[in-house]
């Protein structure tokens, strides 16, 4: 069985500061990471932002590597008092339960109680589902996962921890392709889905310009930057078949307008979007107006 660690061991904290106007950039960059270990800080009359993240070792040196800044041990003392009780799994229109602590995943799966429970555990470097517009793709997909063709094929495109992955075979997929430019979110991917016991998803390091568009995918999800979306809407619609569904997140409210646009424009039926806080997710459909 595969050990999941329930906290961070050997905590470090990595810091950079930077200015106000780029905190939605900043935002953008790191959204990789779990939104509860990232902290932006900013002070009254001051441009000044000051970005931390909570984090294991090879993730602040990466951040280092990649953005600068400075990232250091945290010392034990640094905290205080008793741990805190497990997150509460996050219910999907009750038909689906996402743990991020193993004990009581376990629990829930060794009684046999129906919806179906997934592990993404929270001491991983990437999401677990806690992200607004993630928890609003995994109502989508929980949505239309019962209206798609028995063992349906699915394409995962910056899949990240793969929770939507995981999610979509745990919801009756036949198929999953996991893809992620970040071998490191490849590697977080198949642990994953190892964990949850998934034989159906499969993960690969790969361009989103570059995934095979041969339209063999009933379910096309897509957690993408608004400009990588809109450049890769004419091969998220090729890669569609006739009916397929289109899942897509990581827009900024204020990019939604053009990235539905270019859906549109391709053919896809007007998109339904959902907001929370600055964030946007859509849902929309081939073969329907």
């Amino acid at each position: 069985m595969l050990k999941v660690p329930r906290v961070i061991k050997n905590l470090h904290r990595w810091t950079r500061l930077s200015s106000q106007k780029w905190e939605d950039a900043w935002t953008e960059r790191l959204r990789f990471l779990d939104p509860e270990r990232v902290v932006m800080l900013t002070w009254p009359n001051s441009r000044a932002l000051k970005i931390e993240v909570y984090c294991d070792e090879p993730t602040a040196k990466r951040l280092v590597k990649s953005f600068g800044g400075r990232a250091a041990k945290v010392a034990p003392e640094a905290f205080s008092g008793t741990p805190s009780a497990p997150r509460a799994p996050l219910a999907i229109r009750g038909k689906l339960k996402v743990y991020s602590d193993e004990v009581s995943w376990r629990e829930w799966k060794d009684s046999g109680r129906k919806p179906p429970g997934i592990l993404i555990p929270a001491g991983m470097a990437f999401g677990t589902g806690e992200h607004a517009t993630t928890a609003t793709c995994l109502r989508f997909l929980a949505d239309v996962a019962e209206e798609l063709p028995e063992d349906f094929t699915a394409l995962d495109l910056g899949a990240g921890s793969g929770i939507l992955a995981v999610a979509a075979e745990a919801l009756g997929a036949g198929a999953v392709s996991a893809i992620d430019y970040d071998p490191a979110a490849v590697r977080i991917t198949r642990q994953n889905a190892k964990v949850n016991g998934c034989r159906r998803v499969k993960s690969a390091q790969g361009d989103a310009l570059e995934f095979d568009e041969r339209g063999q995918y009933d379910l096309v999800m897509a957690n993408l930057f608004s400009e990588v979306l809109i450049s890769v809407a004419p091969r998220i619609v090729r890669a569609l078949k006739r009916k397929g569904v289109l899942i897509f997140s990581g827009v900024l409210r204020k990019q939604a307008e053009e990235v539905v646009a270019a859906f549109e424009a391709k053919g896809l039926s007007k998109p339904r979007i959902v907001t929370r806080g600055k964030w946007c997710a859509g849902i929309c459909f081939k073969g329907q107006k």
